[in-house]
C-alpha cells in the first residue's frame, strides 16, 4: 500500500501572507504568497509555483514559502525539486512541520525498486520525518496512517498496533488501517487478534451507497485526496459505466499529485465519451498542473470545438495563455465573455473566474483602470462571490485606493469571519499605514489563530505593535519572525528597531548585522548601517 504521496499538496499547512505598498519589497512578497494561495484554490498549481518562486526572490529563506513551493512541486511530480525545497525549509526552520511532512510522505511513497538495505534506510528516514511532522492535538490522518505503515515495514509492530488502534478509534472500519493492523498482529505472533479484527471489520462493512458518497466527500473536504481516490476507485470497480464516478476518481488522483494516473483515467473517459466536456475540462486542468501546456491547450480547444458556448473552454484556454505570459491573448479570449456573460456561466461561478483572470491580465499589462473596472462590473453582477470581492479589494489596494480596499475587506470578513487571507491583508494594510492600529492587531491575531504562524504574519503583528509604541510587545513576534526568516533583511531590521526601543542594544546590533548580511530587499543599507553603529555606541562596543 502507498498511502503517502497522494495527499501531499492540499493537506500541507498553507499560510497566506499580507501585502504592503509597492515601495515595500516585503509587502510585495506577502502579496505574491496570498495570490499563490488563491491560484492553488483554483487548482492552478503552475501559476501558484511561479508566484511562490517570485516571493522567494524577495524572501529567499522564508521557510513557510519554501514548504509551500515544495508541496506544489510534489503536486507536479517533481519530487527531486520538492525534496530540495523542503530540505531548504528545514535548514531555515528545523521544526518546520509541513516540510517534515512532505519529506516523510515522499520517502514513504518511493520504496518500489529499491534493494532491501535501501528500503530499510528509506523507511527509517520516513519515520524520522513523519514523527517530527506530528502536531499535538491536531489529527493528520495521512501522517498517522503512513507512519503506522512505516512502523510495520520496520518491524516496530507494537508502535504500529498502538498507532492503528488510535487511528481506528476516529475512523472505525477504515480498510487500509484494518489491513495494516491485521498484518501487524500476524507479524507480531498474535494471529487470534488478527482474526478478531477481520471479523469486526466484516460486520461493519455494510454501508449504503449514499453514506459511502458522503464519506468520500468528507475526505475530499479534509484534503485527504489519497484516501478519496482509493474510495472512488472501489466505486468505479463496482460501477465501471458511471462516468461521474470515473471523473471524480480522476480528479481525486490529480488533486493527490498522481497526475499520470489521473490523466490516464481522463483519456479513457474522453475516448469512451468524446463529446463529454467535463472530461476535457478536467484533462486541461491536469495537463496544465503537470506543466504540459500544449496538451492543456489542445484539451481547451477541444471544448471550444464541442460547444463554443460552454464557458469552460475559454477559461481553460485563458489559464494556459496566462501561464505562458501572453496576457493580451488572455484579454482577447475573455473580454467578450466577461462583457456579455451568459446565465449558466454566472450560476456556475465560471463568470467570476473569468473576470478575476481578466483583471489579472489587465494588471499584468499595467492597465489598472481596466483591471479595476472589470472587477467592479463583475462584482455588481455577482455581489456574493467572495473570491471576486477579494480580488477587487487587492486590486484597489495596489491601485492606491486604500479606502475602497478596506471597505471590501471588511465586507468579506463580516460575511466570512474565518477568512484568514482577508484578515491578514487588511490588518497589514492598516498597520503599514499607521491607521486603526488596535484593530489591525486584532485582525492579524485572528489570521494567525486561524492559519497558524509564519514569519510574514509574525512580522506584521510585531510591526503593528511597534507602530502603536508597544515596543516590548513587538519583540516576541518579531523574534519568532526573525528565526523563521533569518535572511530577510526587513524583518531583521524591524527586530533591531524594537530592540533599540527597549534598550537591548547588544541584541539590536546583532539584528542589524543580520539585516546587513541578508537579502537587503526593502531596506536602505546606508541608513541600516547608521542604526547599527548607533546601537554599537549605545552598547559600549567599539
Amino acid at each position: 500500500m502507498h498511502t503517502a504521496l497522494l495527499a501531499v499538496v492540499l493537506a500541507l499547512q498553507t499560510a497566506s501572507v499580507p501585502t504592503g505598498p509597492s515601495r515595500d519589497v516585503v509587502g510585495e512578497a506577502y502579496f505574491l504568497f496570498v495570490e499563490g494561495q488563491a491560484r492553488e484554490e483554483r487548482d492552478d498549481y503552475a501559476g501558484a509555483a511561479d508566484l511562490y518562486r517570485r516571493a522567494l526572490v524577495l524572501m529567499p529563506d522564508a521557510a513557510a514559502v519554501r514548504a509551500e513551493l515544495a508541496g506544489i512541486l510534489a503536486q507536479q511530480g517533481d519530487l527531486a525539486g520538492a525534496r530540495r525545497e523542503a530540505e531548504a525549509a528545514i535548514a531555515a526552520v528545523p521544526a518546520n512541520r509541513p516540510a517534515h511532512r512532505l519529506l516523510g510522505l515522499i520517502a514513504a511513497s518511493s520504496l518500489d525498486g529499491l534493494t532491501p538495505p535501501m528500503v530499510s534506510a528509506r523507511v527509517r528516514t520516513a519515520i524520522d520525518h513523519l514523527q517530527k511532522a506530528r502536531t499535538d492535538g491536531v489529527q493528520d490522518p495521512i501522517v498517522s496512517l503512513t507512519l503506522a505503515e512505516m512502523y510495520v515495514k520496520d518491524a516496530q509492530y507494537d508502535r504500529a498496533i498502538t498507532a492503528l488502534q488510535q487511528f481506528l478509534l476516529d475512523r472505525p472500519g477504515y480498510p487500509q488501517a484494518v489491513m495494516l493492523l491485521v498484518q501487524a498482529y500476524r507479524a507480531s505472533g498474535q494471529p487470534e487478534m488478527a482474526e478478531a479484527v477481520i471479523a469486526e471489520f466484516r460486520g461493519d462493512a455494510r454501508a449504503s451507497a449514499s453514506s459511502r458518497l458522503r464519506g468520500i466527500e468528507a475526505l475530499e473536504q479534509r484534503g485527504a485526496w489519497a484516501e478519496a481516490a482509493a474510495a472512488w476507485a472501489r466505486l468505479v470497480d463496482e460501477q465501471p459505466d458511471d462516468v461521474a464516478y470515473r471523473l471524480r476518481y480522476a480528479a481525486a488522483l490529480a488533486n493527490s499529485g498522481d497526475h499520470a494516473r489521473g490523466r490516464e483515467e481522463l483519456l479513457g473517459v474522453s475516448r469512451d465519451h468524446p463529446d463529454d466536456v467535463r472530461a476535457w475540462y478536467l484533462l486541461a486542468q491536469v495537463e496544465q498542473a503537470a506543466g504540459r501546456t500544449a496538451e492543456a491547450e489542445a484539451a481547451a480547444r477541444r471544448i471550444l470545438a464541442i460547444d463554443p458556448d460552454d464557458g469552460r473552454g475559454p477559461i481553460a484556454l485563458a489559464q494556459v495563455l496566462e501561464a505562458r505570459g501572453d496576457h493580451r491573448a488572455v484579454v482577447s479570449t475573455l473580454a467578450p465573455r466577461v462583457a456579455e456573460p451568459v446565465g449558466h456561466d454566472v450560476e456556475s461561478g465560471l463568470f467570476a473566474e473569468m473576470a478575476t483572470t481578466l483583471g489579472r491580465a489587465y494588471e499584468d499589462l499595467r492597465d489598472m483602470r481596466r483591471a479595476v473596472r472589470t472587477l467592479e462590473d463583475a462584482r455588481r453582477r455577482t455581489p456574493d462571490d467572495t473570491r471576486l470581492a477579494f480580488a477587487l479589494a487587492a486590486t484597489y489596494e495596489r491601485d492606491g485606493q486604500a479606502g475602497r480596499a478596506e471597505r471590501i475587506f471588511r465586507e468579506i470578513i463580516a460575511a466570512e469571519p474565518g477568512h484568514a487571507a482577508a484578515l491578514n491583508y487588511l490588518g497589514y494594510m492598516l498597520a503599514d499605514r499607521g491607521q486603526k492600529l488596535p484593530e489591525a492587531v486584532g485582525f492579524i491575531e485572528r489570521a494567525i489563530e486561524i492559519n497558524g504562524e509564519n514569519p510574514a504574519y509574525l512580522d506584521s503583528l510585531g510591526w503593528a505593535y511597534f507602530r502603536m509604541s508597544r515596543f516590548q510587545d513587538a519583540v516576541d513576534p518579531l523574534e519568532r519572525a526573525a528565526r523563521g526568516a533569518p535572511d530577510v533583511s526587513v524583518i531583521q531590521e524591524h527586530l533591531g528597531d524594537a530592540y533599540l526601543k527597549v534598550e537591548q542594544y547588544d541584541k539590536a546590533v546583532e539584528a542589524f548585522e543580520r539585516a546587513l548580511a541578508g537579502d537587503l530587499d526593502g531596506v536602505d543599507a546606508k541608513a541600516l548601517t547608521k542604526k547599527r553603529d548607533r546601537a554599537r555606541s549605545a552598547s559600549g562596543r567599539q
